[in-house]
């Protein structure tokens, strides 16, 4: 669990690092700050989106329902599909609470 936890720290830490360095090469205008944060946006909902299909493919290897998976989570099968999805922007505890269902660890969402 320590090990864990430690990865998906350095996890995040290397994304904010990513974004700061990028943040540092855009002019300080408002236009592109608008632009750099929708870009921050873009590429984070898409880190999401991954994510959510990664726990659909190993829910369907588990032959887990969505039903059952919302059993052990606590919440709701509609709410886990739109996270499957995409459409879903879930906090990291709802994702922590979905792997530890699944018996995976939360890193291996976000592993490129």
């Amino acid at each position: 669990m320590k090990e864990e936890q430690e990865r998906l720290l350095k996890y995040i830490g290397e994304i904010f690092e990513k974004k700061r360095i990028e943040k540092r090469k855009v002019r300080k205008d408002s236009n592109d700050e608008d632009k750099l944060a929708a870009g921050l946006y873009a590429g984070f909902k898409d880190d999401l989106i991954n994510a959510g299909k990664r726990i659909q493919k190993v829910r369907e290897s588990k032959n887990m329902s969505l039903a059952k998976l919302a059993g052990l989570t606590g919440l709701t099968s509609n709410y886990i599909q739109e996270i499957e999805i995409g459409i879903a922007d879930p906090y990291m505890t709802e994702m922590y609470e979905i792997t530890r269902a699944l018996e995976i660890e939360l890193s291996s969402l976000f592993e490129h």
